[in-house]
């Protein structure tokens, strides 16, 4: 497990580690230190000589020019070679620094660079499928006769895409289907062997970024489905015209109309922890809890809310800082229900996830902003917005809106289809074999408008055997481990981290916390 955290931020901005960051500003540092120290050296040499020598001047602390001995002739011309040697060592250290950053801007271009390239070859094969598949469909449907050329085309197509899925998948598989048939002793290994592949796959880097190009890809595939000509996609911008996001909507408003769904307004109420007595002259209805304020990043993830069933959802904090303004902090949990549930009043579900990357109404968004309206969070007020998987949607999305004096930390979020304003700093936190986050598509230019800090967590390799006996499908994305994440940028100077964080600066009482669970009301 690897405790690099590797920095990047959108447009220009460099991409390196915190270390490479803090050796730019050292030498940055260094080299502000020589022109002082030059200055200093100057002023000494050139000030009227009553007789000291340049071993007693230089003794002085910092070289006090105001100092009435000054050196002879010979140790003038002695200062005044070393004064340049150190503005020479300032240019020198300057230089370092910039290049450590354009080297660092460089390496993000390359990046960049390189994943647009596989992007685009991906959208253009899905292209191709889908046109083929579209081709297919359309001419059964009319039952027209497909020309000769065209026929070959899809002959063509068809062979080349069996034998790339037949013979390496396809064909093992019923191989081994056959002879688990006839040796039902083995299902047992079977089912545990299973297990620790699919464990593997999903905590694989790889797996993660196929699944990025994927998703980015299926809007692509549509679009060949349609019969939109090629030159469209050289226009086609997936950010404006759709893309992920309009695949989301498409998925959740056909699933609204099939049933499996259930769209239906939200019921917010307070949770008044065991012993709540609501202070003086505070409202029954708002059981406020003092403690302290969260000063890092891994006390924000502490204070993450759970997401057990029934637990409370959103987490909201009232501090004042050292100026007496107000700042506040909100909290929304992750995902409860994956896989949709007959009569469920849970909004933490499946059907949250796809409305809130598609941008449309979500019911956890809905949720969240309710409870910070019972809060009595007034518009333009400062707000810290957290939050972990599908919270992380809910705290970018809620900081997109304008409606707030905003900043954003996510983990494990699935941000990339929500565009953040240039003036609302953003950290998100994300591992290499996480697949949540590559579920919102490529990333795009600006990086979501902030800083994105990455860790492998198994460097290559399969994730060690759980600690408590208990197997995770997805270990890569559990909330403990974005907690050991979170801890490792706690002492980050990155600027992009600290814009993130400077709401919990100054932050000088012991503030006020209170807890809201929301279920949905089905009709």
């Amino acid at each position: 497990m690897s405790d690099d955290v590797v920095l990047s931020g959108g447009g220009s901005t460099a991409v390196a580690t915190d270390d490479q960051l803090r050796l730019a500003r050292v030498t940055a540092a260094l080299a502000e230190w020589c022109l002082d120290a030059a200055s200093q050296v100057e002023a000494v040499a050139g000030s009227a000589d009553t007789g000291a020598d340049i071993p007693t001047a230089l003794a002085r602390p910092w070289l006090d020019p105001s100092s009435s001995s000054t050196p002879s002739s010979a140790g003038g011309e002695a200062a005044m070679r070393a004064a340049s040697a150190l503005r020479d060592a300032a240019v020198d250290a300057e230089r370092l620094s910039g290049q450590l950053t354009l080297g660092a801007e460089a390496y993000g271009a390359l990046e960049r660079g390189v994943s647009e390239l596989f992007e685009s070859i991906a959208g253009a094969g899905a292209w191709v499928l889908g046109a083929v598949v579209g081709t297919v469909v359309r001419f059964h449907e009319t039952d027209k006769q497909v020309a000769p050329g065209e026929a070959q085309f899809m002959e063509d197509m068809a062979v080349t895409w069996g034998r790339s899925l037949l013979v390496p998948f396809v064909a093992p598989a019923v191989a081994a289907f056959a002879l688990i048939s006839l040796n039902p002793k083995v299902w047992p290994a079977l089912e545990a062997t299973a297990q620790r592949t699919l464990r593997n796959l999903g905590s694989s880097a790889a797996t993660a970024r196929l699944l990025r190009t994927f998703v980015s890809s299926v809007d692509d595939a549509l679009t060949g489905a349609a019969g939109a000509p090629v030159p469209f996609l050289r226009d086609y911008d997936p950010r404006t015209s759709g893309g992920v996001a309009g695949v989301a909507l498409l998925i959740a408003r056909g699933a609204d109309t099939s049933g499996i769904f259930t769209p239906a307004p939200v019921d917010v109420k307070p949770i008044r922890p065991p012993g709540w007595a609501a202070p003086t002259g505070a409202p029954a209805a708002q059981p406020w809890a003092a403690m302290g304020p969260p000063r890092s990043p891994s006390e924000l993830m502490e204070r993450m809310p759970g997401n057990a069933p029934g637990d409370p959802q959103i987490r909201i904090e009232h501090h004042a800082d050292e100026n007496g303004e107000d700042v506040w902090i909100v909290w929304s949990g992750g995902t409860v229900e994956m896989i949709p549930v007959p009569g469920s009043t849970e909004p933490w579900d499946a059907r949250s996830n796809l409305n809130a990357v598609a941008g449309a109404a979500a019911e956890s968004v809905q949720a969240t902003m309710e409870a910070m309206r019972q809060a009595g969070i007034p518009e333009g007020a400062r707000v810290m917005h957290v939050g972990y998987s599908q919270g992380g949607i809910v705290a970018a999305a809620i900081g997109a809106s304008g409606q707030y004096d905003s900043s954003v930390v996510t983990f494990g979020a699935p941000v990339e289809t929500i565009d953040l304003p240039e003036d609302v700093p953003a950290l998100h936190v994300q591992h290499e074999e996480d697949p949540v986050p590559a579920l919102s598509g490529e990333r795009a230019e600006r990086v979501d408008g902030g800083r994105v800090a990455r860790r492998s967590l198994y460097d290559g390799g399969p994730p060690p055997p759980p600690a408590d006996g208990v197997d995770e499908p997805v270990p890569a994305h559990l909330a403990r481990n974005y907690l050991d994440t979170a801890r490792l940028l706690d002492g980050s100077s990155d600027p992009g981290v600290r814009d993130a964080l400077r709401p919990l600066d100054g932050l000088a009482d012991e503030g006020e916390r209170i807890m809201y669970r929301a279920d949905k009301v089905l009709p």
